[in-house]
């Protein structure tokens, strides 16, 4: 419902983005959430392997950030067919997980899997800008952040449902990934209407990228977003592991089972996303948007802390994990949509590409750092494990100075000219 009632505000390009963000987070979501539990508890590689073969995924993820925010600026490929790319490539990384049995071919559809991150982030952020005018911006993202947390929320259950149904050959659910890739695809090729009308000066290619790199404020603001997007990996890749593992549970044995695992990420820190995400932004927007975004990284770390105590303090371990998981899709929910309409605020509208591409890199750091030092630390004794998220909590502290002094240096860049709405528009039709 919370879906619907958005996508009527939304135009209808958005609209398609929207959908097509479900689609693809279904198979993003299964992906990063079984991958660990699978090829840990299942096939018997340690965390730590796991954990360093899908942070090799920010390697590529790198190309396919520039790469992407290059073609997509660029007349002769555009925002469309970078976004198709993305989605064939997607269903190349779900054949590979289906036949992997070995580190070397999960390390192979990590590669792959980055380049089609960053082919699809790039020039979905990009083809949503020019879809919309700046005030509407951060409502536009909310929409799509919505549909993130329903696309992720309806992989999580999918896959567990069809865990049961696939019991002995549990790595078939990978082929749901790749149908929900292919559908993209063709959502992509049949409802997305061509790009905005390309200007000379917005193929600049690489010079774009060159340009991008050279505005200070942005690199202050990529380096405070590192800290949100290792927040965002460790939820996806490591806090499941911590539950199937180190929760005490009401059993002698540590641990609680995939499904209510599952059922407590899909009802907690999805379920909370997907209805608060409109009315958050809603509420959120008139305010300044360094006080959202710095009282978004405070609960982050107040949502950590608590998951130490969810694995410290067995007698509430539940009430424990239900409350840190909603304060961290809360916390989530009133970062991102701030955070990309940030962005767009620093873009010149002939660079929205790559800018998009520069600034994701902090989701490729995020996503190397995470699942690398969260495998490690789910290697660890218990104490240790319970401790590691007590840390994370306290570097919450360094990202909110970090977004204090981009604000400082936001405060004196003159404003970004936005072209004429028809310039920049995206054909309705």
């Amino acid at each position: 419902m919370k879906l619907s009632a958005a996508l009527q505000w939304s135009n209808h390009q958005v609209s398609i983005q929207a959908i097509g963000r479900l689609l693809i987070q279904v198979s993003y979501g299964l992906i990063n959430f079984y991958i660990p539990i699978l090829f840990v508890n299942q096939m018997g590689f340690s965390a730590t392997a796991v954990g360093f073969a899908l942070s090799l995924c920010a390697v590529t993820e790198v190309a396919g950030h520039f790469g992407g925010g290059t073609l997509a600026d660029s007349p002769r490929f555009g925002r469309k067919a970078v976004l198709s790319l993305a989605a064939l490539l997607g269903a190349l990384v779900a054949a590979v997980l289906v036949v992997a049995h070995s580190l070397g071919l999960l390390i192979l559809a990590s590669f792959i899997l980055g380049v089609s991150l960053g082919f699809y982030w790039t020039a979905s952020g990009a083809a949503v800008m020019d879809a919309t005018e700046p005030e509407e911006r951060s409502r536009a993202f909310a929409v799509m952040g919505v549909a993130e947390y329903i696309g992720i929320g309806a992989g999580i259950l999918g896959g567990s449902a069809l865990l049961t149904v696939l019991a002995a050959a549990p790595k078939l659910i990978f082929v749901g990934c790749g149908l929900m890739f292919l559908a993209f695809w063709a959502l992509v090729q049949g409802a997305m209407t061509a790009d905005y009308p390309q200007r000379p000066e917005s193929a600049k290619g690489g010079g774009g990228i060159v340009s991008a790199l050279k505005d200070r404020a942005l690199l202050v603001f990529m380096a405070a977003n590192i800290f949100f997007t290792t927040y965002v990996a460790l939820v996806t890749s490591t806090i499941p592991l911590y539950f199937t593992n180190f929760l005490a549970g009401s059993d002698p044995i540590p641990g609680v089972s995939v499904g209510s695992t599952a059922g407590l990420f899909t009802g907690c820190y999805i379920g909370v996303g997907a209805v608060l995400q409109i009315p958050t932004t809603t509420l959120l927007t008139p305010l300044r948007r360094i006080w959202v975004l710095s009282g978004a990284i405070a609960l982050w770390g107040i949502g950590f802390a608590l998951l130490w105590a969810a694995g410290t303090f067995a007698a509430a371990q539940f009430v424990w994990a239900v409350v840190a998981l909603c304060l961290l899709s809360l916390a989530s929910v009133a970062y991102k949509p701030f955070f990309i309409a940030t962005v767009s605020d620093l873009a010149p509208p002939s660079l929205r590409g790559a800018y998009i591409a520069v600034s994701s890199q902090c989701w490729t750091v995020g996503y190397f750092v995470g699942p690398l030092l969260g495998g490690w630390a789910m290697d660890q004794s218990a104490a240790l494990a319970q401790r590691f998220w007590l840390g994370v909590g306290l570097s919450a502290t360094v990202c909110i100075g970090l977004l204090w002094v981009f604000e400082t240096m936001r405060v004196n860049l003159p404003p970004v000219v936005e072209s004429s709405s028809a310039e920049l528009s995206v054909d309705p039709s």
